[in-house]
């Protein structure tokens, strides 16, 4: 049986592989919540699309090979270890949210800015 590496392991490991969910995650945030508040008709519609694409950014697919992990007996996989995908999906789900985070701040700030320059 094939050891992988530990859940902590993972993450530092995949942190450069996977820092392209961070900006992907904010820009997301960014037009999907900026084109909800543009429109009253389909706020709601746009918000929960806005949600549910970052949700399944941070699931898909280390979330899902979490829960069912592929076979160690697959013949690419006899010489290497099997990632952690645990690690994998908590690192993803932090990217996200650190996006999503991000793109508030970011909206405060430039709110904040045009709001004094107009004062």
């Amino acid at each position: 049986m094939l050891e992988s590496r530990s859940v902590v392991a993972e993450m530092f490991i995949g942190m450069p592989v996977h820092f392209w969910v961070l900006p992907a995650a904010g820009l997301i945030a960014w037009f999907g919540l900026k084109w909800a508040e543009q429109s009253d008709k389909r706020a709601a519609t746009l918000r929960t699309v806005t949600y549910l694409l970052l949700i399944a950014l941070a699931v898909l697919p280390n979330g899902f090979y979490t829960l069912f992990p592929p076979s160690p007996d697959m013949p690419k996989l006899n010489r290497e270890p099997l990632p952690n995908y645990e690690g994998r999906f908590y690192l993803d789900a932090f990217y996200v949210f650190s996006g999503w985070a991000l793109s508030k701040v970011a909206k405060l700030k430039f709110i904040w800015n045009k709001s004094e320059k107009a004062a």
